[in-house]
């Protein structure tokens, strides 16, 4: 019986037509690779450099995409916000000003209220880019910065808006991307900008409730430790690093990097020296009763690490706190 089913779906036109709508998107979003131009990196650095406003307006259906991407611009840390058409044409149109970019997206390019906006708004000192699918058109030739939006063809005979709204939200998404890039966003950033919901009881909880607890999970070694065996401990213990103690107290860390980058210059007679020749003295480390969100800022500062040595008062070794832990946490709170 159950194979038969197999079959059957093997054949079903509905499923069939669903592979192939699924089929005609992804191939959409890989092609706005081609998207990724000189006008591109305008954008993100415009966006990305400046306190200036980012607005994104659309109509329909690219409108809905638009409060999408200011609103992910805005969690990246960009001062953006959707931007009604409608009412900027009747009367708002005060709250633009020079140098804010406004963001019109079209799949056409030629949708009036858009192109009217668009004119409006250079009028005014405000720079545009557009994102449409119809190089040229009306919003192309008023933009400073054209993203074209690159479709082959809808998924649907009807021309249901299908292939070109995912490739407009696929080029957005590497937008936002962009801008995070170009404005060192972080993930510290991230949580400041999102305390509430899951991520803000994830990034409140302890690390004493998130760390992996020593003596009993963590690689622990000594200076003197021949680091053929502080990579048995790290093999027998997998987190991705072992820390040195001595007389109980921290005083180094050795990762799954420095071993690696030991072989590399010094051969298998790297493996016979001793730990202290590969370990990073008096690492950043991390008291167990501070929150995920402040272990995150010193996992970051000044550059970023993924593991961090959890002390006690006296500087005795009590766990190790892996930037996956955090993000662990993240995922079994949202299935929970």
């Amino acid at each position: 019986m159950c194979s038969g089913f197999r079959a059957l779906s093997d054949t079903d036109p509905i499923l069939a037509a669903a592979r192939e709508l699924l089929q005609i998107e992804a191939k959409a979003v890989i092609m706005q690779e081609r998207a990724l131009d000189d006008a591109f990196l305008a954008v993100v650095n415009h966006i990305g450099s400046r306190d200036s406003n980012t607005l994104v307006a659309g109509i329909g259906k690219s409108g809905l995409i638009a409060r999408l991407l200011a609103s992910k611009l805005a969690s990246v840390g960009a001062r953006a916000w959707y931007y009604s058409t409608i009412d900027a044409l009747h009367g708002e149109l005060g709250g633009l000003r020079p140098d804010d970019l406004l963001i019109l997206l079209s799949n056409s390019g030629q949708t009036q209220e858009l192109v009217d906006l668009g004119k409006a708004a250079v009028q005014r000192g405000v720079r545009v880019a557009a994102m449409v699918s119809r190089v040229p058109s009306a919003l192309s030739r008023i933009a400073d910065w054209t993203l074209q939006v690159h479709v082959e063809r809808e998924a649907t005979e009807t021309k249901l808006p299908t292939a070109s709204t995912t490739a407009m939200l696929a080029l957005g998404d590497a937008l936002v991307i962009g801008v995070a890039r170009r404005r060192g966003f972080t993930v510290m950033d991230y949580a400041r900008n999102h305390p509430g919901g899951t991520l803000g009881v994830v990034l409140g909880s302890r690390v004493r409730d998130l760390m992996v607890k020593a003596p009993d999970g963590v690689a622990i070694v000594t200076p003197d430790t021949p680091i053929f065996e502080t990579l048995l401990a790290m093999t027998r213990f997998p987190n991705g690093a072992a820390l040195v103690v001595r007389a109980g107290l921290l005083v180094g860390i050795v990762t799954e990097g420095d071993v690696r980058r030991g072989l590399a210059t010094k051969g298998k007679g790297f493996l016979e020296l001793d730990t202290a020749a590969c370990m990073t003295p008096d690492p950043r480390a991390c008291g167990p009763d501070l929150t995920a969100l402040e272990a995150l800022e010193v996992m970051e500062t000044p550059n970023q690490i993924y593991v961090l040595p959890v002390v006690d008062g006296t500087g005795s070794v009590v766990g190790l706190l892996r930037m996956h832990d955090i993000a662990g946490l993240e995922v079994e709170k949202s299935l929970g």
